[in-house]
């Protein structure tokens, strides 16, 4: 069987036209070099040396495989040097957008990678689902982790969408507040009466534009992008925020002893899907894929 020996043998011996000077370059007996070109040209059916007591001279056959020989033998350096390349990841730069609240699960999964001499680099932002979107759409970023609802499923029609975990909208309140003896379940009549601070999220936004809507305005004294000032304002000023209830699982600066998680019935669907969006054509890396699925398995052991 032919194989990248006998192609680096046949060109060496058309370039020094002996094959005992090629012999003394490739480092092999003559007599071993002899056997592994007549080898070739029986497998072949071509001869491709006019062998003499002078030295070894291709016949016109032998010209177009000694051709073809080298052009096997660029492609397989070229291909030598890619997988080098890829093995090595030295330009392999994941950019990476999550929603508020996920980067610890990506930064944990990082920090246990670079502990395994792992070369992979990432760079994280966190913003919200639509952003991410965008972004992807227009190469920004190479993968983000969203939260998508039915009513807005079409704007990732284009994407391919991993699904991970399902979550929903909660209300988040200060334990001493009068909303903790609700049993975990909050009215419409009840939530309208207290004062809000949101995070500038297109779904918190459009839940509160369903809400007054129904029900008529309420108290938002603060939107931000800002967890801390969210948190503070629950824990601090009596305030109650809306929100994902996956952002708040892996955050683990949320107050959660400070801080109830509760329902909201006679309620318009607030369930959402969390998973992964990125382009078909931007393919990653065997690495960027094993950090990637690393990531779910912390993620789904967490939920």
């Amino acid at each position: 069987m032919m194989n990248i020996e006998q192609l680096t043998y046949i060109v060496e011996v058309s370039k020094k036209k002996s094959l005992a000077k090629a012999s003394q370059t490739l480092n092999i007996s003559q007599s071993a070099l002899s056997q592994a070109i007549t080898r070739l040209e029986s497998e072949l059916n071509v001869k491709i040396f006019q062998r003499s007591r002078t030295g070894a001279i291709t016949t016109k056959e032998g010209d177009r495989i000694i051709e073809k020989a080298q052009q096997a033998l660029i492609a397989i350096y070229q291909i030598k040097e890619e997988a080098k390349q890829l093995l090595t990841n030295l330009n392999d730069t994941l950019r990476i957008s999550v929603l508020p609240g996920l980067t610890n699960p990506i930064i944990d999964t990082y920090l246990a990678f670079k502990e395994k001499k792992s070369t992979l680099k990432i760079e994280v932002n966190e913003k919200a689902s639509m952003e991410i979107i965008e972004d992807v759409k227009e190469d920004k970023i190479d993968i983000g982790f969203i939260a998508i609802n039915k009513a807005n499923i079409d704007f990732i029609q284009e994407l391919n969408f991993t699904p991970i975990i399902d979550g929903k909208i909660l209300v988040y309140a200060p334990k001493n507040s009068a909303l903790s003896t609700t049993n975990e379940v909050i009215t419409m009549d009840l939530l309208k009466q207290q004062k809000f601070v949101l995070y500038k999220d297109e779904y918190v936004q459009e839940f509160i534009t369903n809400f007054q809507q129904l029900y008529g305005p309420i108290d938002i004294f603060l939107k931000t992008t800002n967890l801390d000032v969210i948190n503070k304002a629950v824990t601090e000023l009596g305030a109650i925020t809306i929100g994902h209830d996956a952002s708040v699982l892996y955050n683990t600066y949320f107050p959660t002893n400070q801080v109830i998680p509760l329902d909201i019935v006679d309620s318009f669907d607030t369930s959402f899907r969390f998973g992964w969006i990125n382009k078909y054509d931007n393919k990653l890396s065997a690495e960027a894929l094993h950090f990637i699925n690393q990531v779910n398995t912390l993620l789904m052991n967490q939920k």
